[in-house]
């Protein structure tokens, strides 16, 4: 066989050519250091132990300054986590007592509304006048608007004539009435109640509109 041949034969064994030997992915670092030697390095370097090459003392010294800033970072790190916890968990604590005792305030003041009921009912039905019975309902009112007052309950209460405000007033009915302008209460059927900023209830009012030709004309035919 000559050398030709041989040439030719090369590439068929599988082996790269010289030119695309350069291109083949680079095999894995076997000397790169996994974490646990770099801890056991770490450690050594702590104790003092190694024998420490001629110019590398202050990279020795610059290994344990930052080994003992990590440290100290990780156990920061882990007191901020621990504190973070409890601080959740004081603030649930919190919560849930100021709802108790919220509540239990709120039951309390209603506990006085429920003796003057009691006081009611103690009365002699045989002797009572409806004008008692009438003042101690009146009574009763007064006193539940009280406690609600004293929680921070308001009444919102509008007049006729009053203009209609849809943030604070519910309408359940619409009429026209003469004397009232269109967009103005009529009526109150019932009143709402607010809690500070906030409408607990709106109040529900019976509301002016504009009255229709067929029914004006209605009107003057029957008249």
């Amino acid at each position: 066989m000559n050398e030709t041949e041989e040439r030719h034969d090369t590439p068929e064994t599988g082996m790269p050519a010289d030119g695309e030997r350069g291109q083949a992915d680079p095999a894995p670092d076997a000397d790169a250091m996994t974490g646990e030697q770099a801890e056991e390095l770490v450690e050594i370097a702590r104790a003092g132990d190694a024998d420490v090459p001629v110019g590398a003392e202050d990279f020795v010294e610059a290994l344990r300054l930052v080994a003992a800033q990590r440290d100290q970072n990780r156990d920061l790190l882990q007191r901020t986590a621990a504190d973070y916890q409890n601080f959740q968990r004081r603030a649930r604590q919190n919560e849930r007592e100021t709802r108790e005792l919220t509540a239990a305030g709120v039951v309390q003041s209603l506990l006085q509304v429920l003796d003057f009921f009691d006081m009611a009912l103690k009365q002699d039905p045989e002797k009572a006048t409806v004008a008692q019975v009438m003042g101690g309902v009146e009574m009763i009112k007064a006193e539940f608007l009280r406690v609600l007052s004293n929680h921070g309950v308001a009444p919102v209460f509008p007049v006729a004539g009053d203009a209609f405000d849809p943030h604070r007033h519910e309408a359940v009915e619409n009429t026209s009435e003469s004397g009232v302008e269109p967009g103005h209460v009529v009526e109150v059927r019932s009143p709402g109640f607010t809690m500070g900023d906030r409408v607990i209830r709106p109040a529900k009012v019976v509301v002016a509109v504009e009255a229709s030709p067929e029914s004006g004309d209605a009107t003057e035919q029957e008249g």
